[in-house]
């Protein structure tokens, strides 16, 4: 896989895959709140200047992996379901077995907690996600938006307790879980859309 966000080397590589590429190896091997900018440049044999072209910080490399590697493909996904009816809990395992066939990095990053973590971004994009799902469904806006949060809240904390744990749940139990847990509610959601 010649992924921007594999480890994989290819021959020709842009200055931005490389701080990729570099960023994750050190990920594997540095604590990530210790890592800096300047050693994730010389693992990649980039300059700061470049660094700065392409990210904010380094907490802005796991946003744009987390946007490629996860969210960008499910919300592809999800497309699919509306359009062939593909079942949700598929759409979830896939999710969770993405994270984890990457568990090393998954893990190594869910560690760090506070203001741009891990944590934070999945927070952030499952809520974005929800508010797109939701934005047609008929319910007041309070509603709405606790509703938003209690699930992209619950959802975000079960992922990263499984990711801290290891993940001794198989993906596909965790599918199973959010099906059983979630799918129910969503379903009533849109059926009283298309009332």
């Amino acid at each position: 896989m010649n992924s921007v966000y594999s480890t994989e080397e290819t021959d020709i590589q842009s200055a931005k895959e490389k701080l990729i590429i570099g960023f994750r190896q050190l990920v594997l091997k540095k604590n990530f709140e210790k890592l800096t900018v300047a050693e994730i440049c010389e693992q990649a044999n980039v300059s700061r200047k470049t660094f700065y072209t392409y990210f904010k910080d380094k907490n802005d490399i796991i946003e744009q992996i987390v946007r490629h590697s996860l969210t960008q493909p499910f919300a592809e996904l999800r497309k699919l379901y509306v359009l062939h009816d593909m079942a949700s809990t598929v759409i979830m395992e896939w999710l969770y077995q993405r994270i984890y066939e990457d568990r090393e990095f998954y893990i190594e990053i869910s560690r760090f907690n506070g203001q741009n973590s891990f944590e934070e971004f999945l927070l952030k994009h499952t809520t974005n996600m929800l508010e797109n799902a939701l934005s047609t469904v008929n319910m007041p806006d309070l509603d709405k938006e606790y509703t938003i949060y209690f699930y992209a809240s619950s959802h975000t904390a079960l992922l990263i307790k499984w990711i801290r744990d290891g993940m001794v749940v198989s993906p596909a139990k965790m599918a199973s879980f959010y099906e059983t847990w979630t799918i129910p509610i969503w379903r009533s959601f849109y059926e009283n859309k298309l009332r």
